[in-house]
């Protein structure tokens, strides 16, 4: 399993971790599902469909579970292909973070309901608008993996 780091971990901080699971598919066009959501600044921000790990449960059922509330899609957790973990001090909340990502392969299947988070809507990118537009760099390094492996 490819795994990378983002950010630098500073010693004599502590960080507050979260572990979470996303997936990445691609449709019939080759476009990436994401969530789109507001930033706290009003801008929109585009994040992979996965997030945090809820008690008890595996990589899989948080990818399903995730997917189906922020864009309303029904998909098929397959391969994990890597792992990436970043460090960064968030302005707003004045927190020292520590993610961990574990980022899957999916099959799409179908949308199926309307989100059930509020301001989270699905969205449908390029690669090339997944480089500019996702919020996170391991994320937009999760896909261009996946990516590689899937098309080239």
């Amino acid at each position: 399993m490819l795994e990378k780091t983002f950010g630098s971990k500073k010693e004599n901080v502590v960080y507050e971790k979260r572990i979470g699971a996303y997936g990445i598919g691609f449709g019939v066009d080759g476009k990436v599902p994401v969530a789109m959501t507001h930033l706290y600044n009003g801008q929109k921000g585009y994040f992979l469909l996965g997030g945090g790990i809820a008690d008890e449960e595996n990589h899989a059922d948080c990818i399903k579970r995730e997917c189906l509330e922020k864009a309303g899609l029904s998909v098929t957790p397959k391969d994990l292909i890597c792992k990436g973990e970043y460090f960064r001090f968030i302005e707003r909340t004045k927190t020292n973070f520590h993610g961990i990502g574990y980022f899957f392969y999916m099959e799409i299947n179908e949308v199926v309901s309307t989100p059930t988070e509020p301001d989270h809507f699905l969205a449908w990118l390029t690669i090339d608008e997944i480089r500019e537009k996702l919020f996170l760099p391991a994320q937009i390094w999760a896909v261009e993996e996946i990516y590689k492996k899937r098309f080239r």
